[in-house]
Order: structure tokens, then C-alpha cells, then sequence
């Protein structure tokens, strides 16, 4: 790779259900730290590479994981989140579909074969995801077909199943949204107990593990309890998914997602939490975007570094129980959606983070302005620009 120029390095693999997670600590680093991981990078050992349109290169690595691209653009999605389950005997009320106990199971042959059509198109990575994936009877051998077809295979869980299933994964990720009583009220039933259970019993046995924290505003205000008590068994990565009003959340969300005065609060917490976790890698999916463009984190730095707002039907793809496509799991079809081209709409089309950020969540735009083409309303720099727009009005 060292003939052509790297343009963007994306580190790490997520298996998370909104994200190919954006990497906060690098947003920090030095010019030299920097610097000197774009000469690591040239050395890395490739594991699969593919062409891109417009000439370039995407190559995967496993040592250190992370995409590595000379492209200006991506052929095809980096990463598929593959649904393999409706079934998930938990009742949690912000649940971004609406999984049944009984849910039908996708067959092993079946997803062998979307697997490799997955491959064939270029994908690298799958991650799995139910409902509950642990509620799968034939878990493993679902993870050794991805292998087979050449993907790596990442898995998000509650932690509640048979975690002696999780062999063959390059990481999986335990949902934890707070701790205690807080979990409870969270996620409607006590479950913190078999979700530190499972992160202990899977670091035991060598599986990589991070933790998924899906942020509502009972959990915000808990956030650095819950990242201690993780990072206290052994977790070195965290990832911070905003709330999406889809599924049973739909329900729920006006009164769940964060306040606009917690939406402001996310970059300080990050960094609060980066000073005393140093060791930790912290990552936010793509939906938390608009809440660091609004303290001006250089939109250079994040996209040399992979990071974006909205990837749905770029890097990402989303494959449900019935092998419809969709940009992400949190809305419907084409999977080419008329987002890729960014929001044109103000303040987005005026935006010094609008190629970065991409108009914020869609799913959330949808649901609060009824467009998947609106400014994402809960971003600061939309709410400010609409009260502008509000005090000119009446002037």
C-alpha cells in the first residue's frame, strides 16, 4: 500500500447495532501520534483488501484490527449488521425492533449463504444481532460459516443465553446501560447481574469483549459509574450508541432520549472519561456526531480518521430476519438511501461539519420532522438556527 497515499483509517471492529464505531481517543491525539500511525499503518499485515472505484484500495487487518484506505470513495459496504433472531424473551422498553419470545430463527444454511453474498460483494465484516443472539440454537456454527466466507463475525448480546455458543468471534459486545436499580428502570428487568456475569465468563475464555451503552437520560446521568464498574473487570472498550426512536423505543422516546442539555454535555463526559480511562478505547456511533461538531472537534481530523455521521448504505448495511436490505438497522430500505449525498436543508447545507456529519441521525429526523432529508433537531446547531429562525420570525 505504501505506492499510494492512506487517506482515512478506520481502527477496530464494532459489533455494535448502530456503528462501525467512531474512535474518540484519536480525535485527541498529537500530530506526531498521528503521524506515526499512518507509518505503522503501511506495515500492518493484510488480512482481505478490495479495489475501489475511482482507484485506491480498502484492505483489512487483524493485528491491529482496522479498515486502511487509499480510496476517495467505498464500492461497497465495509460491514453488514446481520440480524439472526426476532426472538429475546426481555421486555426492555427501548429495544430498537420489537422482538417476540417465540421470534423465528434465520436457518444456519440461510445466512451461510447471505454470508457469502455478503463477501462477494466486499463486505468485511458481519455483526450479528437479534434480538438475542444467545437465543440462536445454532449460534456457532452460524459464526463459522462467516468465517469461512471470509468476514470477520462480531456479536452484541445482553448477556442472557448460552454464552458457551460465542466461539469463533472477533469480539463480542455486552449491552450494560447503567447498573443496579438504574438497569432496571432502564431496561424494565434486573438484568445488570448476567451482563457483568457474561463480560466476566467471556474475558475469562479469551473472547474479546466491549461494552455497548445505549444512552437515555437516566443513563447519561449514571454514564461514569456504569464505565468504572466495566473497566474495573477488564473491558478496554466502550461504546456510546444515542437512543433511536424505532421499534418498541418509538414509544418511549420522547421521554427517554437526552435532554438538549445532556446532548451538550457529551464531548465533556467523553473527555472526562478519556482522563481517567486512558487505557480504554471509547467509541460513539454514528447518531452522536452532531453532539461533538457543536464544540467545533475538527471536521479534518475526524474524517482522516474515519469518522462519520451517517454511514447507512456506505460503509454500513443492515440485513433483517427476512434478508431485506437496508442502510442501517434503524430504518427501512433501498439501502442506497438519497442521505449518501448529505442534508441540503439549513443549517446543514451551510455547516462546517456537514461532509462530516452528514445531517445527523436520520432515523431520529424522521421520526421528530417526518423526512429522513431534515436536519437532525436535537443537534445544538439546529436547535440554535431554529430559534434564530423563531426570533427573526417575530421581530
Amino acid at each position: 500500500m505504501s505506492a499510494a497515499k492512506i487517506r482515512r483509517i478506520r481502527l477496530g471492529r464494532a459489533p455494535n447495532c448502530s456503528s462501525l464505531g467512531n474512535v474518540v481517543n484519536v480525535l485527541i491525539w498529537s500530530q506526531a501520534a498521528m503521524a506515526a500511525l499512518w507509518v505503522a499503518a503501511e506495515s500492518w499485515p493484510t488480512r482481505r483488501r478490495r479495489d475501489e472505484p475511482g482507484g485506491g484500495e480498502t484492505r483489512a487487518t487483524d493485528d491491529p484490527p482496522a479498515l486502511v484506505s487509499t480510496a476517495t470513495e467505498n464500492g461497497a459496504p465495509h460491514e453488514a449488521h446481520v440480524q439472526v433472531t426476532r426472538a429475546c424473551a426481555m421486555p426492555c422498553p427501548t429495544c430498537h425492533i420489537d422482538p417476540e419470545v417465540g421470534g423465528e430463527h434465520v436457518p444456519a444454511a440461510v445466512l451461510a449463504e447471505r454470508f457469502r453474498g455478503l463477501a462477494a460483494a466486499g463486505v468485511f465484516h458481519v455483526a450479528l444481532g437479534g434480538g438475542e443472539a444467545l437465543a440462536h440454537p445454532d449460534l456457532a456454527e452460524i459464526a463459522a460459516s462467516a468465517r469461512a466466507a471470509g468476514l470477520s463475525v462480531g456479536l452484541t448480546t445482553s448477556g442472557v443465553g448460552n454464552l458457551s455458543a460465542i466461539v469463533g468471534f472477533d469480539q463480542v459486545n455486552v449491552s450494560i446501560d447503567a447498573l443496579g436499580e438504574g438497569y432496571a428502570r432502564v431496561r424494565g428487568y434486573a438484568g445488570e447481574a448476567a451482563a457483568l456475569a457474561a463480560i466476566r465468563a467471556l474475558l475469562g475464555a479469551g473472547v474479546p469483549v466491549g461494552v455497548n451503552i445505549v444512552l437515555d437520560r437516566e443513563g447519561f446521568a449514571a454514564l461514569g459509574e456504569t464505565v468504572d464498574a466495566v473497566v474495573a473487570l477488564g473491558v478496554r472498550d466502550v461504546h456510546l450508541l444515542r437512543l433511536k426512536p424505532t421499534g418498541r423505543a418509538g414509544g418511549v422516546y420522547l421521554d427517554r432520549r437526552l435532554t438538549p442539555a445532556q446532548g451538550m454535555a457529551v464531548w465533556p463526559a467523553l473527555l472526562e472519561l478519556l482522563g481517567r480511562h486512558p487505557e480504554v478505547s471509547f467509541r460513539v456511533d454514528c447518531a452522536m456526531t452532531p453532539f461533538l461538531a457543536a464544540h467545533g472537534v475538527d471536521p479534518a481530523r475526524m474524517r482522516e480518521v474515519g469518522w462519520t455521521g451517517c454511514h447507512g448504505g456506505d460503509a454500513l448495511l443492515a440485513v433483517n430476519t427476512a434478508g431485506e436490505l437496508a442502510p442501517c438497522s434503524f430504518v427501512a430500505g433501498p439501502p442506497d438511501p438519497g442521505w449518501r449525498g448529505g442534508v441540503r436543508a439549513e443549517p446543514c447545507a451551510s455547516c462546517a461539519w456537514s461532509a462530516t456529519c452528514r445531517g445527523g441521525c436520520h432515523a431520529v429526523a424522521s421520526f421528530l420532522r417526518g423526512s429522513l432529508l431534515a436536519p437532525d433537531p436535537e443537534c445544538a446547531l439546529v436547535i440554535a438556527h431554529d430559534r434564530d429562525s423563531i426570533q427573526n420570525s417575530i421581530k
